[in-house]
């Protein structure tokens, strides 16, 4: 059994799909870390701290199982957007992405008494310009918590998506054929 070890109900979605049995553990991270880290080290480095952070309060609980610990940061010109925590950060952070480039860098590591994996993987979306009042709708909606950029590929995001290049379990939080590898 695969114990994932996140919040997120984007990646917990996507074990579903994917037809991996899993249990999830909510556990609450302190993800402050420095921005002015590279984007691709800085998402290295949440997961590392989420699986330090974990192993040391749970001990030695899940010690025969496989755990999954993830993290999803977006970038938009190398700056790092992470969870905004209040609507005016959601709609500096949507305005910033508008008509442009975003990369989702999604990283995993799957531990176990067996091996240690290391994943990261990137997605990119190129994007048309929003428009003010769907991006003023999708605040209110409040689906933009707990989102990394506040960006939802298949929500808000969808339909002003232009191009994209990587994979959209990606951009949701975990490369579920990266992790399907190793299981």
């Amino acid at each position: 059994m695969l114990i994932l070890a996140s919040n997120s109900s984007s990646r917990a979605a996507l074990l579903k799909e994917a037809e991996i049995k899993f249990k999830q553990i909510n556990f609450n991270y302190d993800e402050n870390l420095d921005k002015n880290l590279n984007p691709d080290i800085y998402v290295q480095k949440i997961v590392i701290e989420k699986e330090r952070q974990f192993l040391e309060y749970f001990k030695d609980k899940f010690k025969t199982e496989n755990l999954l610990f993830a993290d999803s940061i977006v970038c938009v010109e190398n700056k790092i957007l992470t969870k905004a925590l209040k609507e005016n950060e959601a709609f500096e952070m949507l305005k910033f992405q508008s008509g442009k480039e975003i990369s989702i860098l999604s990283t995993f590591i799957l531990n176990s008494s067996k091996k240690r994996i290391f994943s990261l993987s990137k997605t990119v979306l190129n994007l048309k310009k929003f428009e003010e009042k769907d991006i003023e709708k999708y605040i209110k909606s409040g689906l933009y918590k707990g989102k990394a950029g506040c960006v939802m590929c298949e929500g808000f995001h969808k339909k002003y998506i232009i191009k994209q290049n990587g994979l959209l379990s990606t951009a949701l939080g975990l490369n579920i054929d990266n992790l399907k590898a190793y299981l």
